[in-house]
């Protein structure tokens, strides 16, 4: 593994001299500017892994400099040093997206640490956009498991097919967006927009003028006429998600909609043409709904010339490590931290878990094990709590029917404990810094003083 690139920005020639000696004894590679034009410039020549500054320079001071690179390279951490310990600037320099803010003179210690987490954050993100990079050439790697392998065979067959509607059906959280979008990637359309609607979030009047659009003064509040998704989506693809909300009234419309490739807006009269391709998903029973007369057959029957089904994640278990490795990189990154992988423990944890939310379970599990552990590597114990089948939190809900504080009592106080330990936990791996954990947990320095206070943590 190449060593990390450090830029050290600072007037003070002897103050650089000192941090390079610092950090070349870290392996880092360091460099020197001595204000922030001059980084500018050695940043134009080759990107480093960290940016360690000084507040106060001439020409260009560390603040200035840092709002230029969040500009230019969005991604590339700062650690900025300054002579005075001010509480208002460090805030400042936090929230215009510094990595850290330092008081001189500096704790070497606490500031290696900080700028040693700068680069593995940097690093680690590199890795991500090589694995996103990576994911979106092979689209449909679904997972090694047999049926995952059926599922990308299928995809590739029908992708290609512009004009067969196609009804994707799965259990929440088993990614039927991510299959749509897939099927949007591998078509024909590839090049056009892809626009997705949840059929059960809105009400049916709006959801009507979200479909079709509306026209100036068609309904109160409409003072301008608007274009509907399925005009938005235009030479692309229109995923229609929990097509089994749709309202009867709509599902007629939709229907002409479909049969005649055209659409008329809320208020209007005339038909405006459309040229999408149609995705339909669901996570219902659409036979039980035609039965039950809640769903139209002939709308059924016109949505799902191919149908595709998403197994759950039980039924492949091969999966589940797969995916559990790639929300690991994701979740190191967005959350900064450093987890390397999962112990053998955690594994067999991992695939000892029906997963009923499916992928979208497994990600929030993963995300809230990263945050929580204090560990190299992910195991069973860090898993455990998160893990837990419904059989046993209901188990456990009826054991706790004799504790008479109500409901909103026992949520609130779990809560509670629940933000504690990810405070504790937080701060133990950003070292005690306040600064860098606010930012690992995506709040500002003042809220995570104040809860840290209600708790009576000590950092």
């Amino acid at each position: 593994m190449r060593n990390h690139q450090l830029l050290i920005v600072d007037d003070e020639p002897d103050l650089r001299w000192v941090l390079r000696g610092l950090f070349e004894e870290e392996g880092f590679t360091v460099r020197e500017a001595s204000d922030g034009d001059e980084a500018l410039l050695a940043i134009d020549r080759q990107l480093p892994d960290v940016v360690l500054s000084d507040m106060r320079m001439p020409r260009l001071p560390g603040l200035e400099l840092l709002r230029a690179l969040r500009k230019r390279v969005p991604d590339l951490p700062v650690v900025l040093l300054s002579a005075v310990e001010d509480l208002a600037t460090a805030v400042d320099a936090i929230k215009e997206g510094a990595f850290d803010y330092q008081a001189k003179p500096f704790d070497a210690t606490r500031l290696k640490l900080s700028v040693q987490r700068a680069a593995e954050q940097h690093a680690l993100r590199r890795e991500l956009h090589e694995l996103r990079r990576v994911h979106h050439q092979a689209t449909l790697d679904f997972g090694p498991s047999r049926k995952a392998q059926e599922l990308r065979r299928t995809l590739e067959l029908v992708s290609p097919q512009a004009s067969v509607a196609i009804l994707i059906r799965g259990e929440s959280g088993t990614g039927k967006e991510v299959v749509a979008r897939a099927l949007h990637a591998l078509s024909p359309f590839a090049s056009g927009p892809f626009v997705a609607v949840d059929c059960g979030a809105l009400p049916e009047h709006l959801l009507e003028s979200q479909l079709f659009g509306h026209e100036k003064g068609a309904f109160t509040g409409a003072d301008r006429a608007r274009s509907g998704l399925f005009t938005m989506a235009d030479g692309g693809t229109l995923l229609l998600d929990e097509i089994g909300n749709l309202p009867l009234l709509l599902q007629a419309k939709l229907l002409r909609a479909l049969q005649e490739r055209t659409v008329v807006p809320v208020g209007g009269s005339a038909p405006v043409p459309f040229r999408a391709r149609l995705v339909c998903a669901t996570n219902s029973d659409l036979s039980s709904e035609i039965a039950a007369g809640r769903f139209r057959v002939d709308l059924y029957h016109r949505i799902a010339e191919f149908d595709v089904r998403l197994p759950p994640l039980r039924e492949r278990p091969d999966d589940i490590v797969h995916f559990a490795r790639l929300f690991l990189a994701e979740a190191n990154v967005e959350l900064g931290r450093s987890v390397a992988g999962f112990t053998p423990a955690g594994e067999q944890a991992l695939r000892a878990n029906s997963w009923p939310g499916n992928l979208r379970e497994l990600r929030n599990t993963v995300r809230r094990s990263v945050l929580t552990c204090t560990t190299a590597e992910l195991d069973g114990s860090d898993l455990a709590s998160t893990t837990t089948s419904p059989a046993i939190l209901a188990h456990e809900a009826n054991a706790e029917t004799a504790d008479l504080q109500p409901l909103a009592e026992r949520l609130r106080h779990a809560t509670d404990t629940m933000e504690a330990n990810i405070l504790r936990a937080t701060l133990a791996a950003c070292g005690g810094n306040k600064a860098a954990a606010a930012r690992s947990l995506r709040i500002d320095y003042t809220t995570l003083h104040r809860k840290c206070k209600r708790h009576g943590i000590l950092a």
